[in-house]
């Protein structure tokens, strides 16, 4: 879209982006809003304006409201991949939270929320570091350096090659007694592809097939698309397995607290938003008493992955 397109007015206490004719209000800097239309046109720019209040709160809010009813205070936070930063300040704006690191991936976010914690002075944001995918196979940060890791909307988006070794990294830096939130990852082994794609069985077939059925069935999003860039690192559209969001030993050592937290089941159906969701409730609450029958986690049958774990506490040997 050239520049041509939209219009960006200071208003003094907001700015205002109007594209197609339509207003987006938002008290982000005039700096920080064309950094993003720059990395992201303005049509997905202003996408953004509400993610704070519609991810952050969204996303969050259970955990912290969790957190609270165990008086949990003064944590160290670790924040995997900030993209534009919205979860970032809402963070910043939780009395639990004392300190924020953040890392990204992209240079351009990195860029976006630096300056957003220099504009907006958010003081508990410690650093927020741009690291290859190299360097997120060994973070730069010691074992057990954080009360809190979170994970929104990440780890299907980590490549094949490096995934294992990237969220191991999540859990080696994750303190003893300290919580790992793992939202909003799109669910491998249910039916209907809905990250991406939104057709049925894709995340399941080989890459080339996929490609062909995306082209036939989404012509407006993947007709002209190469296969390359289908199939680029990060593209997202096989999804996660909840083996994938576990560290190599799998659930030992872990305390599961996605329901009671008020994620997996519940948290799908307080917030399910289309009619046909709510029309198959009957059938999800089915298939989630089956799995809580054989033990398994009732998550593995919603499309969605939202887990909360707690690593145990060391234990002290007796003297």
């Amino acid at each position: 879209m050239s520049e041509a397109s939209y219009r960006l007015v200071d208003a003094g206490d907001e700015r205002v982006l109007t594209v197609d004719g339509q207003e987006f209000h938002t008290h982000y800097s005039e700096r920080v809003i064309r950094m993003l239309i720059a990395r992201k046109g303005p049509r997905r720019a202003a996408l953004y304006f509400p993610f704070k209040k519609e991810r952050g709160e969204h996303f969050l809010g259970p955990l912290f409201r969790y957190l609270d009813t165990k008086a949990v205070t003064g944590l160290t936070v670790l924040e995997v991949g900030c993209s534009f930063g919205h979860n970032t300040e809402y963070l910043a704006e939780r009395p639990a939270v004392t300190r924020i690191h953040t890392y990204d991936t992209d240079p351009d976010f990195v860029a976006m929320v630096r300056t957003k914690v220099e504009e907006m002075r958010l003081a508990k944001v410690s650093e927020v570091t741009l690291l290859t995918n190299e360097q997120t196979c060994r973070l730069p940060w010691a074992d057990g350096t954080f009360d809190l890791v979170l994970v929104v909307g990440i780890v299907e988006h980590l490549s094949r090659r490096y995934r294992r070794v990237q969220v191991n990294e999540y859990y080696r830096v994750l303190a003893p007694g300290g919580h790992i939130a793992i939202l909003d990852t799109p669910n491998r082994w249910f039916p209907y592809e809905t990250h991406s794609v939104g057709l049925p069985f894709v995340q399941w077939l080989p890459p080339r097939l996929a490609y062909g059925y995306a082209r036939t069935f989404r012509p407006a999003l993947y007709g002209a698309m190469s296969y390359e860039d289908f199939t680029a690192e990060g593209s997202g559209w096989q999804n996660a397995t909840l083996g994938d969001c576990l560290p190599s030993a799998g659930i030992r050592g872990l305390e599961d607290l996605t329901e009671t937290a008020g994620y997996g089941w519940r948290f799908f159906r307080d917030t399910a938003r289309s009619r046909a969701r709510r029309k198959l409730f009957p059938l999800f609450a089915l298939a989630v008493k089956t799995l809580e029958k054989l033990g398994r986690p009732p998550s593995l049958c919603l499309p969605y992955l939202n887990l909360l774990l707690r690593k145990f506490p060391a234990v002290t040997p007796k003297a």
